[in-house]
C-alpha cells in the first residue's frame, strides 16, 4: 500500500507543452498542519510556490522558489519562533524506464555536480511532494532565535552576547609576569 503524500499535486507530464508550463500551488490548513506533524515542526502556517515545468533533454526539468511561513523550535531556549523561509526549487525528472547516465566506478564523486535526474513512476509528477522535500532540506537542523546568542543553562535566560571567554594561555601568562 502506498501512502499519500501529505500534500499532493499531480501533473501529467504529458499535458506539458514544448514551452513548458508555470504552475503555483499552495497548501491548505490541513495539508500545513500534516507536514508539519511530519517534519516534527511547531507549526506550519503558509507554504505556496510557483514553479515552472519544461521539457529537458527527454524528461522534464522543474525550477522555481518556494516560500513558507513556519515556526522553529530554538535550540538554546526551546521556545518557538516565527520563520519566514524562501528556498529554490530545482529537480529534474526522467520518463518511466529511461536510466540516468552512469558514472564509472573509479571516477571520484564530483560532489558540486548536479543531481542525477529521478525516474518517474509514471507519467505523473507530484510537484506538491516535490516542495515538500525541498522545504523539509531548507530547514535549519540547529534553528536558533534571533537574538539568543547565548543561554544560561542554569538559569534559562538567554544573554544578548557572548559571555567572555577565558584565553586559554591566560594561566601560562600569569605564570611569566610573576617573579
Amino acid at each position: 500500500m502506498i501512502n499519500q503524500p501529505e500534500f499532493s499535486r499531480l501533473v501529467d507530464v504529458r499535458s506539458i507543452p514544448a514551452g513548458g508550463q508555470r504552475k503555483t500551488i499552495e497548501a491548505t490548513r490541513s495539508e500545513c498542519q500534516a507536514l508539519a506533524k511530519r517534519m516534527m515542526l511547531p507549526a506550519i502556517h503558509a507554504l505556496k510556490a510557483r514553479l515552472d515545468i519544461r521539457p529537458w533533454k527527454g524528461g522534464w526539468r522543474v525550477t522555481g522558489e518556494l516560500k513558507a511561513d513556519i515556526e522553529q523550535e530554538c535550540v538554546r531556549t526551546l521556545e518557538n519562533f516565527p520563520v519566514q523561509l524562501q528556498a529554490p526549487v530545482e529537480r529534474t525528472y526522467l520518463p518511466p524506464g529511461q536510466a540516468p547516465s552512469q558514472q564509472p566506478q573509479d571516477e571520484p564523486i564530483d560532489p558540486l555536480a548536479a543531481d542525477e535526474p529521478d525516474i518517474l513512476q509514471g507519467f505523473e509528477l507530484d510537484i506538491g511532494e516535490l516542495v515538500a522535500e525541498t522545504l523539509a532540506l531548507s530547514l535549519d537542523p540547529w534553528p536558533k532565535k534571533p537574538g539568543t546568542s547565548h543561554v544560561d543553562y542554569h538559569t534559562g535566560a538567554a544573554e544578548e552576547h557572548e559571555p567572555p571567554r577565558k584565553k586559554p594561555f591566560a594561566a601560562l601568562q600569569a605564570l611569566k609576569k610573576k617573579p
